[in-house]
């Protein structure tokens, strides 16, 4: 794991590998999105995304 960013109820998880979006649920964390790269000056274009 690279870094952790928490903005309230949601994450971004950065790896060497991948880039995942997380979302605080009752139960706990739960990945939202993954396989995500970043895009200058447009969100990430994540390859696998939930809700």
């Amino acid at each position: 794991m690279r870094h952790i960013d928490v903005f309230g109820r949601q994450a971004r998880a950065v790896t060497d590998r991948d880039t995942l979006f997380l979302s605080s649920f009752p139960g706990g964390w739960k990945v939202t999105a993954a396989g995500c790269t970043p895009r200058p000056e447009k969100p990430y274009q994540c390859l696998i995304k939930g809700g």
